[in-house]
């Protein structure tokens, strides 16, 4: 008899096996890493994003007052919202549900400033939560299609990339806030 110093064929098919596991299992966890590390930066920009976007619908900025500050709101509609705030501006906010963009006109003048960093070839895409940016309320908290009876200013808004999802690679931000109105209406 001969001495064999070889690995037999079911030692060579058990370590195959073994290493094809592994590498499904590596290649699994890798995947999942990278796909967080790209998702992460995606979705911290869409939450900047909405969350710019609201503080200058609540508060506004150095060019005008928020809803927050209204004096007297003119108009409203399920993405739309006129306004006079507290230095006499005429406000009007609207989400374009063509282009899927927030815009801002300050005194029937186009704010391109409202969301800087929204130009057309952005990925920052905006939808109203259930179809409308805005709900209005009246004084018994019932909804209303009255602006001369608005107390409350119901905003909730996703802003996300392409589809916004995670398998997708995509990030995602939602956002609501609610503002009364009734201290200068």
């Amino acid at each position: 008899m001969r001495q064999g110093n070889g690995f037999t064929l079911v030692e060579l098919v058990m370590v195959i096996l073994i290493v094809g596991i592994m590498a499904v299992v590596g290649s699994s966890i890798i995947y999942s890493v990278v796909q967080d590390l790209m998702y992460a930066p995606k979705n911290l920009n869409m939450d900047m994003l909405a969350q710019d976007a609201m503080d200058k619908i609540i508060d506004g900025d150095n060019l005008v007052e928020g809803l927050r500050f209204s004096q007297k709101i003119t108009a409203i509609a399920a993405n739309s919202i006129t306004f006079t705030d507290q230095n006499e501006n005429t406000v009007v906010i609207t989400l374009d549900t063509g282009t899927n963009r927030l815009t801002r006109s300050i005194n029937a003048v186009a704010d391109n400033s409202f969301l800087y960093y929204q130009s057309p070839s952005d990925v920052g895409i905006f939808t109203g939560r259930n179809g409308a940016l805005f709900l209005y309320y009246d004084s018994a908290g019932a909804v209303t299609a009255t602006a001369a009876n608005v107390r409350r200013v119901e905003v909730n808004f996703i802003a996300r990339t392409g589809t916004g999802n995670f398998s997708d690679w995509q990030g995602k931000a939602e956002l609501s806030s609610s503002i009364r109105t009734s201290k200068f209406q």
